[in-house]
């Protein structure tokens, strides 16, 4: 299996729009995304994708096996990631995130992210407010 398969197969049990294998693959295809992946015992149990472009980044993905949550795992990709984005330079990173989706929510202000804007009725299956959020590095 690839690592593609074992993501596309988390984006299918954590995200109603999941990213297919093909459009993760693409998505890797330029050299601004990139990939965090903590794995237990050889099997992908959470990754981050993350875009850096000219100082500015954008969260775009993270999720966490539902077997694998509450571990820590959410947190370690963070880091991992604010880490990453501290030594290429960047300045600020953006998210976008469902506003019902609680511990998301809690896990992105613990690092200090701020509610910026609120698209109303952004999502749908199930509808849902997206909040923005921004965190300045």
């Amino acid at each position: 299996m690839s690592i593609f398969q074992d993501i596309a197969k988390l984006e299918n049990d954590n995200f109603s729009d999941a990213w297919s294998e093909s459009s993760l693959e693409q998505t890797f295809e330029y050299d601004y995304n990139h990939l965090l992946l903590e794995k237990r015992g050889g099997k992908v149990v959470g990754y981050i994708i993350y875009s850096d472009v000219q100082g500015e980044a954008e969260l775009l993905r993270i999720a966490v096996d539902k077997s694998f949550r509450r571990q820590g795992i959410a947190d370690t990709l963070m880091q991992n990631m604010l880490e990453e984005l501290n030594e290429s330079g960047a300045e600020r990173v953006s998210l976008e995130v469902r506003a019902h989706n609680i511990s998301a929510v809690s896990l992105y202000k613990k690092y200090g992210f701020k509610d910026i804007f609120i698209r109303e009725n952004y999502y749908h299956d199930p509808e849902d407010d997206a909040l923005i959020f921004q965190l300045q590095l």
